[in-house]
């Protein structure tokens, strides 16, 4: 569908951050977020899995629920779901026309709206017309000036900040933490799972300003995990006004359930307006797909789809490496330009038995060249053309008893995980 294309075809370079192009282009489009009620995530790592937690959640618990979500892994219209169920080609091109006219009167009054603008303005009138109890909106990126921020949410959560994105949100992490506190509105509670010293100072003071109150879960919530396996893992959980014994999830790492016990947080503290019962958190838990976050797609040999994209990210997937069984560590890797790639790739070198160095087909992925330049023992680094042809290699030069780990971007994740899976899961 030409609507279609004209959005994947859209140029997705950044211009200055601002919340005016929004405004303007919803305020042509009649302010369809006003009349919705909405969870508003922004964070460094974990909103993707916290925004589908809470989802399930919902959605078992009988709401109606809408989650907007960034990026697309499989398909562009993974971003926008209603219950789980992504908007469909024909409800997308529709909306897509409908808005166009309205595009191009902000084009001609301020300048061209963005993309994730674009997007995000369609997803608020997608929404206002389903009849939804609430929406859980991420940010793009950041959160002051990221295009979601128009929105006057019920309830904010702020997982974590890192370094990433530093050319756009500040180069250090105070600057970045200010910039996703900017989410937090007068009067309302704030979850977070931030541990820096540094990062939670900064959304107390922002959280003061506002008088909204700000509640960190690692203060407040107790939990410990209890089983792990290739395809879910348990974990005991005590809250202020809980007891959860054994709960299991089918994310795994460690990471997924702090993010799990952020999103349970959120739906204690909504649970008088929206409740949800223990019954229906169990059942939702056990039936959580989120691809490429360590995910398991084969075993002999194992092979796992991760989509870490920064340090943060890299250091907490070594971390879960840990928890597999494996005779070598063959990793699949391409990074984006803009990437932290020197202490990444030294992280991986910790545990990576062979590199195979490749480059995505997105216009940010650096040359695999460049790749090999950080690694310090480049006899156990090749280089293949695409990620197909370094898959290939990785499962001609694999045993039965080797993990091979696919990583560095989820633009990986989404060129490779129907090759598993046969497409959207």
């Amino acid at each position: 569908m030409k609507e279609i294309d004209y959005l994947k075809n859209f140029d997705k370079t950044s211009v200055k951050a601002t919340l005016k192009r929004i405004n303007l282009l919803l305020d042509y489009l009649d302010n369809p977020q006003d009349n919705l009620d909405f969870i508003h995530i922004a964070g460094t790592n974990g909103k993707g899995s916290i925004a589908e937690i809470l989802t399930v959640i919902y959605k078992e618990a009988g709401y109606n629920i809408g989650t907007f979500t960034s990026p697309g892994v499989m398909d562009l219209k993974e971003r926008i779901r209603i219950n789980d169920r992504m908007i469909s080609s024909q409800e997308l091109a529709e909306l897509v026309k409908n808005i166009k006219p309205h595009i191009n009167r902000v084009a001609r009054e301020l300048e061209h709206p963005t993309f994730f603008e674009i997007i995000t303005a369609i997803a608020f009138c997608y929404f206002s017309n389903k009849n939804l109890d609430l929406v859980v909106l991420e940010t793009g990126m950041g959160g002051r000036l990221d295009a979601t921020n128009v929105v006057d949410s019920m309830i904010s959560v702020i997982t974590n900040v890192g370094l990433d994105h530093t050319e756009y949100l500040g180069d250090t992490i105070e600057e970045i933490a200010k910039e996703k506190a900017g989410i937090i509105k007068p009067k309302q509670k704030v979850i977070t799972a931030a541990q820096k010293a540094v990062v939670l100072e900064t959304l107390e003071e922002k959280a003061a300003k506002e008088k909204a109150e700000l509640i960190n879960i690692n203060q407040k919530y107790f939990w410990e995990k209890t089983d792990f396996n290739h395809k879910n893992q348990s974990f005991n959980l005590k809250g202020p006004d809980c007891t959860l014994n054994n709960l299991k999830i089918s994310l795994l790492g460690r990471y997924q359930i702090l993010n799990t016990v952020t999103a349970l947080a959120v739906i204690e503290e909504l649970n008088k307006m929206f409740y949800v019962s223990e019954k229906d958190i169990r059942k939702a838990l056990i039936h959580i797909t989120w691809p490429g976050r360590l995910e398991v797609v084969k075993e002999k040999p194992l092979i796992i789809l991760d989509g870490s994209h920064n340090l943060e990210g890299i250091k907490n997937l070594n971390k879960e490496l840990n928890r597999f069984k494996y005779s070598k560590l063959i990793i699949l890797i391409s990074i984006f330009s803009d990437k932290n790639i020197k202490n990444m790739i030294e992280e991986l070198e910790k545990k990576g038995d062979h590199f195979i160095l490749t480059q995505n087909r997105s216009k940010r992925a650096v040359k695999a060249e460049t790749l090999k330049k950080y690694i310090i023992d480049d006899k156990k680094a090749v280089i293949r053309n695409n990620l197909e042809l370094g898959l290939n290699y990785a499962l001609d030069i694999s045993k039965e008893d080797d993990l091979i780990l696919i990583t560095g971007s989820l633009h990986n994740v989404t060129e490779l995980r129907h090759k598993f899976t046969g497409g959207y899961n």
